[in-house]
């Protein structure tokens, strides 16, 4: 399996290919010399992702020729995409690789990931519906279910669940205060 870095990268290549093959596919609609090299280009790319091991330098390369290509043909077109904020590209990436990470794990690991994310979502909800809660309480139930979604999300489900826990651990500490004072 890809560490988290590779999968990163290979989300990123495959996001911005989506993002600008089909601004292409829109602009060359009625050339077919151009929907062929499309074609060609995103084949390309897409062979060089799902080789074993991909090839995400060879798919960049077809990225930018893409890129290149857009930015002479159409780079004033009121409707070419532009680069994403780095946040917003950084989120868009994210669920490119989250989708490729969970690809990857093993149905039975899915399977036991889709039942901690309704364990975690169950009593995070609980949680938060308790009245009276202490607001820095609150915040950290906020932050620690935050954490066990990042490890859902990178597909680690050993933290996911430790997180899961100590987001009940934080609740429970609150429960015991309120009872004290």
């Amino acid at each position: 399996m890809a560490g988290l870095y590779e999968i990163w990268r290979l989300a990123e290549v495959s996001r911005r290919l989506d993002v600008l093959s089909g601004f292409v596919a829109m602009c060359a609609a009625k050339d077919d010399a151009a929907r062929r090299r499309l074609t060609r280009l995103v084949a390309d790319a897409d062979a060089a992702l799902s080789a074993s091991p991909p090839d995400v330098p060879a798919a960049s390369a077809h990225l930018d020729e893409l890129v290149r290509w857009a930015d002479t043909e159409w780079a004033d077109h009121p409707y070419r995409p532009s680069e994403a904020r780095p946040e917003e590209a950084d989120r868009q990436t994210r669920d490119y690789a989250k989708d490729l990470r969970r690809a990857a794990l093993p149905v039975s690991v899915r399977n036991e990931m889709g039942r901690v994310e309704l364990s975690l979502e169950v009593r995070f909800l609980a949680l938060c519906r308790r009245s009276g809660m202490d607001c820095r309480i609150r915040q950290d139930v906020f932050y620690v279910a935050g954490r066990a979604a990042m490890a859902l999300d990178l597909g680690h489900l050993e933290a996911a669940e430790y997180e899961v826990r100590r987001m009940e651990q934080v609740g429970s500490a609150e429960a015991r205060e309120s009872r004290r004072g």
